[in-house]
């Protein structure tokens, strides 16, 4: 989910901008494609699934009497197809089936700024990770940056709570930052431009002239001080990629593993170097927040994170709209950045290695939540049953909230003979499939490190 295309009103996911498909083939899907869902159980009628509905939630970083109500909503979208969602407050869903109906991008909430465009299965995400206002928040994969709007909000502004955006792509940061600014959330923000995989910058050691111990704990200063209207600007730096940065960098070739193209793959290390050191300095922060100007060593890790979100990489498979904009842009594209035979290879290391580097930046007792928007088997309960056994101090743990969405959760897939590992992942993983839940297809878990 971490590498979704974006456009001009990038907080709106891909999902939410889904016109009806109802007269989709799906024999159109490459036969490659079809070998794919085939291989991984994977039922080619999700991509017949229309209308699936929009979201929206309130920018709480605006006044409360500038938020718009559920009727005041209702009136500007001119239908009476919105609702709020249960357990989510000021999250509503929208099912625009009109072509007469304005736009969301259109109407004066939107424009005003006091709401925004973020998934529900983002949501859902950034809800798991139970985020406390003096938390600090690392959100490992942030583009396109709707969740970390939403994390923002949730820390707000009276604790000294603080959120790190991590992506590896400069164009994608671009993105997070504009987003980040245009709804004014940006004044507990870092964006740093680096490798997941090998991310090592600790927890801020100060907001301002608040200073933080190693427990995270802010010493007694003025915390008025932050609070807000602190302005946000670039750093002088600016943007910190090299001119020569590969521009699919979303293929995120595994750095331990061999290529047939060995001198692309001796090209992307060498990117890689230069992005380990470019990553010292934040590529955004507010001036409150310049003051972790070089990156950690694996062997002095300083102030860990109370909460960590891997939303990671992944094959999109189950992000409807994500498969079928390649009916309008040609199959021969998605042959060549869906099917690539590397990035298949390697996405699973991928995602263990980002799952392994978050967790190593998590302090003890906190949470970390891993999800993709991937069906797939090897992604999702594969990935967690691998890390499950790698790591004894990971517990997984219900995400309550799941209980009052109304949303009917498919069936978590066997991926292990430990019956009892089988069991916790059934019990407390969370799969959306688009044909039972009426959703994108989504996979969650949620890990406490004890």
């Amino acid at each position: 989910m971490a590498s979704v295309d974006n456009s001009n009103d990038s907080d709106i996911s891909n999902d939410e901008k889904i016109a009806s498909t109802s007269t989709f083939d799906i024999s159109q899907l490459p036969p490659s494609f079809q070998a794919f869902l085939d291989a991984n159980a994977i039922d080619p009628k999700i991509y017949t699934v229309d209308q699936l509905p929009r979201y929206i939630r309130w920018n709480t970083h605006m006044d409360k009497e500038q938020l718009p109500s559920l009727d005041q909503l209702k009136a500007q979208l001119k239908t009476d197809h919105v609702w709020e969602i249960p357990g989510l407050k000021g999250f509503f869903g929208v099912q625009l089936n009109d072509q007469q109906q304005p736009r969301l991008m259109d109407i004066p909430a939107y424009k005003q700024h006091t709401i925004f465009g973020i998934d529900l299965s983002s949501a859902i995400a950034v809800e798991a990770l139970a985020i406390q206002p003096d938390d600090h928040v690392l959100d490992l994969c942030c583009a396109p940056g709707a969740k970390l709007c939403m994390i923002s909000n949730i820390i707000g502004v009276e604790g000294s709570g603080t959120a790190t955006g991590v992506d590896i792509a400069s164009h994608r940061l671009a993105t997070c930052r504009s987003l980040v600014k245009k709804y004014r959330v940006g004044s507990r923000i870092r964006l740093y431009e680096a490798d997941g995989t090998r991310f090592d910058v600790p927890a801020p050691s100060r907001l301002g002239s608040i200073v933080f111990d190693n427990n995270n704990d802010a010493t007694p200063s003025d915390l008025h001080c932050t609070k807000e209207k602190e302005h946000c600007h670039d750093n002088e730096n600016g943007n910190i990629t090299t001119s020569n940065h590969h521009p699919h960098h979303h293929h995120h070739h595994h750095h331990h593993r061999k290529t047939k193209e060995d001198e692309n793959h001796q090209d992307e290390l060498r990117k890689r170097r230069k992005l380990d050191t470019k990553a010292k300095k934040p590529f955004w922060a507010p001036k409150t927040l310049r003051h972790e100007t070089v990156a950690s060593s694996s062997s002095s890790m300083g102030r860990l994170y109370d909460k960590v979100l891997v939303d990671a990489e992944c094959t999109h498979d189950g992000s409807i709209s994500h498969i079928l904009k390649y009916e309008k842009w040609g199959w021969d594209a998605f042959e060549k950045n869906f099917m690539d035979t590397t990035r298949l290879s390697t996405i699973c290391q991928l995602q263990r290695d980002l799952m392994e580097q978050g967790w190593s930046l998590l302090r003890n007792d906190g949470y970390m939540v891993y999800s993709t928007c991937s069906l797939t088997i090897k992604q999702n309960e594969e990935n967690v049953a691998w890390f499950l056994k790698q790591h004894p101090e990971a517990h997984l743990e219900k995400v309550p909230l799941v209980d009052n969405l109304g949303i009917e959760l498919a069936d978590i897939k066997r991926a292990t003979d430990q019956d009892d590992i089988q069991n916790l992942m059934k019990k407390y993983c969370i799969r959306f499939d688009p044909l039972i839940s009426r959703t994108s297809g989504f996979f969650l878990a949620r890990f406490r490190k004890h």
